[in-house]
């Protein structure tokens, strides 16, 4: 019979058991009990604990992020659409996007921390802890120094300035410049938006021409040859002839 923590099914009285993930009483047979825990809503109900932050201890539902034990008359899928819960992921999302912050390990359970990626820390989770963290100067710096081979700007003999390959333009040499730029700036957003949407499922990289700063071209690993790194060229590439009949 599947019931016990690994499950979430616990007696309620002598005729039915209670699925604590799922906040639904089923009859105390084996054949009902298997039925359920087979079933698609509470496979669903378990995966989403484990993204969301949520521990099974002691017959009760625990949400680490908005720290209470959940009530009998709540389950898993309830409580991740409350208000206070919804807001809290939200908020961590808006926090970390752009950020390299990891939050798995937490959500999962598996930590009490975050882990930054640029900075190579962990940070105890907690919505203050992670803003404090992203605004401090050195994650900035970071972060900057990430994007750069990501983003084509590359170092020049003048160390105040930066020089974006995209754009062919100089920029100021701070992390302040460089986030802005990449962020703001209408010619560097607009070229990633134009060159991702052409290679998009189309096997095409432009990986190194964004690291290289002397590289001119994209390669097609479909085709096994290089383009040169522009809007026009991909686009004429991706409809040829040649690059269509290795995807048929």
């Amino acid at each position: 019979m599947k019931t016990g923590p690994l499950y979430g099914i616990i007696a309620n009285s002598k005729t039915r058991m209670r699925c604590v993930f799922c906040g639904v009483y089923i009859p105390k047979a084996n054949k009902c009990i298997e039925e359920h825990t087979n079933g698609t809503k509470h496979k669903e109900n378990i995966d989403q604990m484990a993204e969301n932050g949520m521990i099974y201890n002691n017959e009760e539902l625990y949400c680490k992020p908005c720290n209470v034990n959940l009530t009998e008359e709540e389950s898993v899928a309830s409580h991740i659409e409350s208000d206070d819960h919804a807001n809290w992921m939200a908020a961590v999302d808006n926090l970390i996007e752009g950020e390299f912050i990891n939050v798995d390990s937490y959500l999962a359970s598996e930590s009490e921390d975050v882990y930054c990626e640029v900075c190579n820390c962990n940070i105890n989770c907690s919505l203050q802890n992670i803003e404090t963290h992203v605004n401090d100067i050195l994650h900035r710096s970071n972060v900057a120094e990430k994007l750069k081979p990501l983003n084509g700007i590359f170092r020049v003999e003048n160390d105040d300035e930066l020089w974006c390959k995209l754009c062919d333009e100089y920029i100021e040499n701070t992390a302040k410049s460089v986030l802005e730029h990449i962020d703001d700036s209408p010619e560097h957003v607009e070229w990633f938006i134009d060159i991702e949407d052409l290679i998009d499922g189309q096997e095409v990289s432009i990986q190194d021409f964004l690291k290289d700063e002397h590289e001119k071209n994209a390669f097609c690993n479909k085709c096994q040859v290089e383009i040169v790194c522009n809007a026009r060229s991909i686009e004429d590439h991706v409809h040829s002839e040649a690059h269509l009949n290795q995807f048929s």
